[in-house]
């Protein structure tokens, strides 16, 4: 057990530094000052190349091989499982490309902001095809020593055991199942009517901070800042947690902070006594289990009706509404109105994954040189308006919306979507688990719905693999059934009558749109 022990210590000294890296991160995305760019990008720089250092010690190396692991009981042997892991990830990079990597992500990110408040995407065109070909670097070294494909070798950190080609075919089946079913559920459901505002900031922030209380977000361990792109980062009793806000309506600063707070509690609930080991770390677990997390409170929870019955009348008291637009039944339907829009993260259910598919498509294309920077735009235009049907009138509503690709993240797109459909699973697990559970939400107490994640996924941190862990809360390997079956039953109001094998309906896919990525 010495070798174990030893790796121990030192992973206590590499996690610690991580969490010091996520608040710099999280500084400089909230609160830090414009022109203080180049200084943090040099801090983080030195932080993370001492960190890769650490995790690339020869020793780290060397204790792996003497551990004995027949000793190890289940949640060491998870442990040092993911000590291999980021062992190998991190051998596989250079220091050098580390710190060229890290420098240029937080330069690009910068003038990604500006950029994107002036919604011209020539100003960070250069930026970002300085990252990307850093990010190529990245993904042909990576690839050789991991032994996976390039693009593999990059969505591996984000979605580990969960192969490209997997997503290929899980995608291409949501792809050609959505277009018939959007147009069904356009046709068929009735249009909210226009809740008046404007909706002050200052009153929407008190709206989600009485929310995400009720979810269970306790002000001792955790706070709600403000961001360009809503984020969150820490763990155990220091969670911080974004969003955004526009007065000219409030519902989707409400569903980010309850997104966010989905993260949050996976964070928080990890168990304490692994919380600087590997094993206890959720982001380890592959964002895809992370966003099923996110997804379950902002989708499966905070798009129902039973949750806008017990939110409408707070809505109102915030807002002073009054009439048939502040009633619970229109809240419902504005939170669920379906459209062709532009924005991801304000995206309803059912055209969410198309948004992320075709980030996912790009991503793949620019890593693997099919694609270059100056042909983003156009290339996302096409894409969006292939699989939503309009194009994007603007860079800032197009390429520029979302911080990944200009923060180095490429490869984190495909969870979003993963995420979904997993918290589809869980939650269908759920609600066979826990009798009532509509009549509890109903009633505000959303601690049941929490809970049920808390006790069967977060409490877990990374004991299993992700696909371990889907089969193990319920029964069943990861489908896209599950997310087929609950779109169904909430948009039109119907059972899904697809097989859990994931055929699509044959009333509302769309066979001919089905293609390779």
């Amino acid at each position: 057990m010495q070798a174990y022990q030893q790796l121990e210590t030192r992973f206590d000294e590499i996690m610690t530094l991580r969490e010091i890296a996520r608040l710099l991160r999280w500084d400089r995305s909230v609160m830090m000052p414009e022109l203080a760019a180049d200084n943090r990008a040099h801090q983080m720089e030195v932080l993370n190349v001492r960190i890769h250092g650490l995790q690339t010690a020869p020793e780290i190396g060397e204790l792996l091989a003497k551990a004995d692991r027949k000793a190890l009981d289940a949640w060491q042997a998870a442990n040092i499982r993911l000590m291999d892991w980021i062992y190998a990830h991190a051998t596989a990079l250079p220091a050098d490309l580390v710190a060229r990597k890290i420098t240029q992500e937080a330069k690009t990110e910068m003038v990604w902001r500006k950029a994107r408040a002036e919604s011209d995407f020539s100003q960070v065109s250069d930026a970002l095809a300085r990252l990307l070909d850093l990010v190529r670097e990245e993904a042909e070294v990576k690839s050789k020593k991991l032994g996976l494909p390039a693009y593999d070798a990059l969505m591996d950190s984000y979605a580990p055991h969960m192969p490209a080609a997997t997503v290929d075919e899980i995608f291409d089946d949501i792809a050609a199942f959505t277009p018939g079913f959007l147009d069904a559920v356009m046709e068929s459901r009735p249009q909210p009517e226009a809740v008046p505002g404007p909706f002050p900031r200052e009153k929407q922030r008190e709206l989600a901070l009485k929310i995400i209380a009720r979810l269970g977000m306790e002000k001792g361990w955790s706070r709600l800042d403000v961001s360009a792109h809503p984020f969150s980062t820490g763990m155990g009793n220091d969670v911080r947690i974004t969003t955004r806000y526009s007065e000219d309506e409030f519902t989707s600063a409400i569903q980010a902070a309850a997104h966010e707070a989905g993260h949050g509690f996976y964070d928080h609930h990890t168990p304490k006594k692994w919380s600087l080991q590997p094993v206890g770390i959720s982001q380890y677990m592959g964002m895809a289990i992370h966003e099923s997390q996110s997804l379950s409170l902002d989708m499966q929870l905070a798009r129902g009706r039973d949750y806008w019955e017990f939110i409408a009348p707070l809505a109102r008291e915030a807002f002073g509404g009054e009439g048939p637009a502040w009633s619970a039944e229109n809240l419902h339907l504005s939170a669920t109105r379906v459209g062709r829009g532009f924005i991801r993260v304000e995206a309803d259910e059912v055209t969410y994954p198309a948004h992320v598919i075709l980030r996912y498509r790009l991503e793949k294309a620019m890593v693997s040189g099919e694609l270059e920077v100056k042909d983003l735009p156009d290339a996302w235009n096409a894409g969006f308006k292939e699989l939503i049907g309009v194009e994007p009138p603007d860079d800032r509503r197009g390429c520029l919306q979302d911080i990944h690709w200009y923060s180095g993240a490429f490869g984190y797109f495909p969870t979003y979507a993963l995420g979904a459909f997993i918290a589809a699973q869980f939650v269908d697990k759920m609600k066979q688990d826990v009798p009532g559970l509509s009549e509890q939400i109903r009633a505000g107490n959303f601690g049941v719905f929490v809970g049920w994640l808390r006790d069967k996924v977060q409490a877990n941190a990374c004991l299993y693999t992700p696909p371990q862990l889907i089969e193990h809360v319920t029964g069943q390997e990861m489908s896209t059934h599950y997310y087929k079956k609950h779109l169904s039953e909430r948009y039109l109001g119907r059972e899904y009558t697809g097989s859990k094998g994931g055929e699509a309906c044959s009333d509302t896919s769309a066979p001919e749109a089905r293609r390779k990525a």
